[in-house]
């Protein structure tokens, strides 16, 4: 009985291992791929493509940051720690930096446009 139940595990443990494999196969594949789709896309492209809709895109994310940020100080208790403060900090600067960026973006496309004409 016991040369019976030895087999056993045996077949079972090579159905394991092949199934282990076929799952890592199958994860390599997918990181591959999306290593592949991630090196392949290109931001700037985009947006010179799309200017308009990455600036409104910018804006609708710095919006809802900016709600998100009032949202959470309502709430907030008057003991914020010095980290809350200067991740807020450069939260601000990072959106008052996005904002100039897209303003930038925008003016330089109506400039280019009436240069068009």
């Amino acid at each position: 009985m016991s040369e019976e139940s030895s087999k056993k595990l045996q077949e079972k443990r090579k159905e394991l291992e092949e199934e282990l494999k076929k799952i890592e196969y199958m994860l390599d594949d997918s990181i591959n791929q999306v290593r592949s789709d991630v090196s392949s896309f290109d931001p700037r492209g985009y947006i010179r493509r799309k200017p308009l809709s990455t600036v409104g895109i910018s804006i609708l994310i710095g919006f809802l940051l900016g709600k998100e940020r009032d949202k959470n100080e309502s709430t907030a208790t008057r003991s914020e720690s010095d980290d809350n403060r200067l991740t807020s900090t450069i939260w601000y600067e990072i959106k008052r930096l996005a904002m100039r960026k897209a303003v930038a973006k925008v003016g330089d496309y109506i400039e280019d446009f009436f240069d068009e004409l």
